[in-house]
């Protein structure tokens, strides 16, 4: 697999910490499932952080 390139990798978690604060702030009103999509979707980001890094 190739290499990503880190600002893919940088957007994914800089919108996961957006998407967990803001499901957080607004849980009363919309509920937890923001929130979980955040935290997944950090996950997501740091799975694929090692691929910025790799070899070709």
């Amino acid at each position: 697999m190739k290499r990503l390139p880190i600002w893919i990798v940088t957007t994914l978690l800089a919108l996961g910490v957006i998407t967990t604060w803001a499901g957080w702030y607004d849980r009363a009103e919309v509920g937890y499932i923001p929130f979980a999509l955040g935290v997944l979707w950090i996950l997501f980001a740091l799975a694929a952080a090692p691929r910025v890094f790799a070899d070709d």
